[in-house]
């Protein structure tokens, strides 16, 4: 089990020394992922020596707590910027945040895919309360779709929208993460006719579900 070790940084300098190293995390996943990201690589980013890193982390991965709580943050933004969309009917709110989640993925893909990855093989990455609960995320999405309850058929109006947050997300996240591999392949939409075909499905779903 890999062990995330870091010195919680209370001096100013040290504090410094911790934020210039995720700028420089959130520079390099721009251009490659997290994995072909060199020690050396971040500390010329952030202007600081190898051994300042080492007597601060034990090794890279022990930046990924800080990243997940960095992440938790844009989560946030983005959600609230979400909930604002003023939608007319449910077929237009189900296109608007399949559209926005994608574009999302899309514009932090490298992120999400060191997120995606590191978070199943080590849970302890996402433990901890000071991150932000990602039930609360798809709760707020959920409230957003539930704004018209009487356009979705299905008795358990709640549980279907849960179904519908769980469906989009998971096609979204495997097409925009694992485009070359399966079950990604099994869909060969571009980015366009696939947030449309997507929602077209999860409509069907709402506006037939029993």
């Amino acid at each position: 089990m890999a062990t995330y070790s870091v010195i919680p940084a209370k001096q100013q300098r040290s504090q410094d020394t911790q934020r210039n190293l995720m700028s420089a995390v959130h520079y390099c996943l721009q251009s490659k992922f997290f994995e072909h990201i060199s020690i050396k690589e971040l500390c010329d980013y952030a202007d600081v020596s190898v051994g300042t890193f080492y007597r601060r982390f034990k090794n890279k991965e022990a930046l990924l707590p800080l990243l997940y709580q960095d992440f938790g943050q844009d989560l946030i933004k983005w959600i609230d910027t979400l909930a604002l969309n003023q939608y007319t009917s449910l077929s237009q709110a189900v296109k608007g945040i399949t559209q926005q989640t994608h574009e999302f993925f899309m514009a932090n893909r490298s992120l999400f895919r060191t997120i995606h990855l590191n978070s199943r093989l080590h849970s302890n990455l996402v433990a901890g309360e000071a991150l932000v609960d990602r039930r609360e995320v798809y709760r707020r999405i959920a409230q957003i779709l539930l704004r018209f309850s009487d356009e979705i058929s299905a008795q358990d109006k709640k549980s279907a929208v849960n179904m519908v947050i769980f469906t989009m997300i998971t096609a979204l996240l495997d097409k925009v993460l694992y485009p070359q591999i399966t079950p990604a392949i099994a869909c060969d939409f571009n980015s366009h006719a696939l947030c449309g075909e997507l929602s077209k499905m999860l409509m069907l779903y709402l506006s037939n579900a029993e």
